[in-house]
């Protein structure tokens, strides 16, 4: 197998490139989900005693219940307001130094709200920033080797209409692996009102990995970035 592509198919560079793309993008699909599941729980914030309240405690004990209660709904909003902004704290740490040591970017509670968990290794967030980075880091490798080692031919299975389709779908997602992960920051470090633009970059993701993967099965075409000496014409 040789290490550039030609009319013998597809060279070793861009097969790694090309599973390092996948396995990157299944890792940070797999982290962004499992993040946004991991909710805060529900805690109840009423008082041990609080039932008897309303006839059958004095002032001093109603004042205490409802000190106690709100001491706990702010921790929780505390809590959730953590969890909201984690990865938005992740990224911070992650160009001030900080979440270096024992402690840093944790949250008041000990909670992973920057680089490091509870445990002192790397948090979710932080995992989330650092495959975000990568996955930019090699659309630019894949965009350098694409112009400077050629294309193989079609594979002859394909037909017009399946080239033209492959050819929009990989340079959408070629893009994607650019705007995905810059929506993302400028979600982080500007608005929530920018949210709906991050979703769209994922469902036009989708959208062109669907017609991807779709063609290639149909196809029968995966052969072509398998580990395997390819032949010149198939």
């Amino acid at each position: 197998m040789r290490w550039r592509n030609g009319d013998q198919g597809y060279g070793i560079v861009t097969k790694v490139l090309h599973w390092a793309t996948v396995a990157l993008l299944a890792a940070q699909l797999a982290v962004g989900y499992v993040m946004d599941d991991a909710d805060v729980p529900d805690v109840d914030c009423d008082p041990a005693g609080e039932d008897r309240s309303g006839g059958d405690t004095t002032d001093a004990e109603e004042d205490r219940f409802d000190r106690l209660e709100e001491a706990c709904e702010q921790a929780q909003d505390v809590r959730e307001q953590d969890a909201d902004d984690a990865v938005g704290s992740a990224w911070s740490d992650l160009w001030s130094g900080g979440g270096s040591g024992s402690g840093a970017g944790s949250g008041p509670d000990g909670g992973a709200a920057g680089l490091l968990d509870a445990s002192g290794g790397l948090g979710l967030p932080a995992w989330h920033v650092l495959l975000g980075l990568a996955i930019v880091a090699i659309g630019v490798l894949r965009v350098v080797w694409r112009r400077t080692t050629p294309l193989p031919p079609w594979d002859p299975r394909l037909t017009r209409t399946d080239r033209k389709v492959l050819h929009h779908a990989e340079r959408t997602l070629l893009a994607m692996l650019f705007v995905v992960p810059a929506t993302g920051i400028a979600l982080v470090v500007g608005s929530t009102d920018l949210l709906p633009l991050h979703i769209a970059a994922h469902l036009c993701f989708y959208a062109a990995l669907v017609a991807h993967v779709g063609v290639v099965v149909r196809r029968r075409t995966v052969g072509r970035m398998l580990w395997r000496r390819a032949s010149a014409v198939r």
